[in-house]
């Protein structure tokens, strides 16, 4: 098999959570263009049906699906897990990239926030792969990745985000847990500890505040996460396309139980970049 082939995921099957904005739509469409069909789920439909909609004109993609799930209802989750498994006939790749962040200070975030945070980024995370892991051993074949924060590793600029960090550390100790047991079975579970990346999210950041703060608090904004990466600038999505088809596929078959930093470099600087 040439090295070409070994990214090759047709007949594969893919769920990826968040799967229709931000990260989780160029995560869906790497996979698809890569021939898997994929399960997209989040919460609003309208929003679902037009990124399959956007992401089936591309002549490359044959088979985008989706369904809502609110990750915060554990019977939201199941009925999501029912429907790929019952129509899908099981998933071979598991993206849990949804998440959630109240942006509130420790001392000030309530216990019913607390419990609505770990259910969505951890809790629905392992029923999901309590799910499908089974159908993976029984295939002796299976990609499980999670979106992790580089929040986990380094300190934001901005506070707010303790609880965020905690449920994203907590997942990347699950991440080599899970590579840990099913690895015999030709499993492979990585998490990407994701840096500062342009999405649609932090573009509506910006406008906010420029339009509430001023044009100077935007810059600022801006500023303190670029200023912090080795590379002097923010990703953009594409940029993580290659290496999601490297890990679902055969390609990257030898790649597990990783916390996988992809942060232009944020996570090892000492100082800021004066070059930003």
């Amino acid at each position: 098999m040439s090295t070409f082939e070994k990214f090759n995921l047709r007949g594969k099957t893919a769920l990826v959570t968040g799967g229709a904005t931000g990260l989780g739509y160029h995560m869906t469409k790497a996979l698809a263009q890569a021939g898997a069909t994929v399960l997209i789920a989040a919460r609003r439909e309208e929003v679902l049906r037009d990124a399959a909609k956007k992401l089936m004109q591309d002549p490359e993609i044959h088979d985008i699906r989706w369904h809502p799930v609110d990750l915060a209802s554990r019977d939201s989750v199941q009925a999501l897990s029912n429907y790929a498994l019952e129509t899908l006939g099981g998933i071979d790749i598991f993206i849990g990239n949804a998440g959630q962040d109240f942006n509130e200070h420790l001392l000030n975030i309530k216990n019913e926030s607390i419990d609505q945070i770990m259910q969505v980024n951890i809790s629905a995370n392992v029923e999901l792969v309590r799910a499908f892991l089974p159908g993976m051993r029984s295939k002796k074949w299976g990609r499980i990745l999670f979106s992790s924060s580089v929040s986990t590793v380094v300190s934001s600029p901005h506070e707010g985000i303790g609880m965020y960090t905690a449920t994203k550390g907590a997942l990347n100790a699950f991440t080599r847990t899970v590579a840990a047991e099913a690895g015999h079975q030709n499993i492979t579970a990585n998490s990407l500890i994701i840096g500062f990346f342009v999405t649609d999210m932090v573009k509506q950041a910006e406008e906010l505040l420029r339009t509430t703060q001023g044009e100077d608090a935007a810059r600022i904004f801006m500023e303190d996460f670029v200023g912090m990466t080795a590379l002097g600038r923010a990703g953009n999505p594409e940029e993580l396309e290659g290496l999601i088809q490297l890990l679902a596929s055969d390609a990257g078959s030898y790649i597990t139980g990783t916390n996988l930093v992809v942060d232009g470099g944020m996570s090892i600087m000492l100082r800021p970049n004066g070059t930003a």
